[in-house]
């Protein structure tokens, strides 16, 4: 992943880690599959983000829904039995201004009380600037044409953690 787009790379990071599978993370858990029937990635992507999401507030405009694993994955929710994107990891990114300098950061509930996001959940939705959303899809969008990926082809995700990590 580009750190072009470091608040959805951080976020992807963070999920890979601590999802109890960690879906897509070289040495750690298993890969993503190319989902490449472009209706099941919509289903895929209209579970997880589905009615119950709202952008938050302190997501720079305008916010999307950025799912976990990629809706275009034989590994998003839906293809895991997720009814809806309430089941998933919760993660927003918010923004700061300090000394008339814009700073993003990623957070999730619970964070402040130490808590992190449930490691069993299936998934993982996050409130993302649409330009760090767009962004990484765009890349994997060019990433599946270079490689020349096929339906249900295996594939990494290097959001730039250590394989050795944890």
């Amino acid at each position: 992943m580009s750190k072009q787009y470091s608040e959805a790379r951080q976020y992807i990071g963070m999920v890979q880690a601590s999802m109890s599978t960690h879906p897509g993370w070289e040495g750690r858990g298993q890969p993503l599959h190319r989902e490449s029937n472009e209706a099941e990635a919509t289903k895929n992507r209209n579970v997880v983000c589905d009615n119950t999401f709202t952008a938050n507030r302190s997501t720079p405009p305008p916010a999307q829904c950025d799912e976990w694993p990629f809706a275009k994955s034989k590994e998003s929710g839906r293809q895991l039995g997720v009814s809806s994107g309430t089941e998933c990891q919760q993660y927003f990114v918010g923004s700061e201004t300090i000394d008339g300098k814009v700073h993003l950061y990623l957070s999730w509930p619970g964070m402040n009380q130490g808590k992190m996001p449930p490691a069993a959940a299936k998934c993982a939705r996050a409130s993302m600037p649409k330009d760090q959303n767009e962004g990484v899809g765009g890349d994997l969008g060019r990433f599946t044409t270079e490689q020349r990926l096929l339906g249900k082809d295996p594939y990494w995700v290097n959001a730039g953690q250590p394989v050795n990590a944890g």
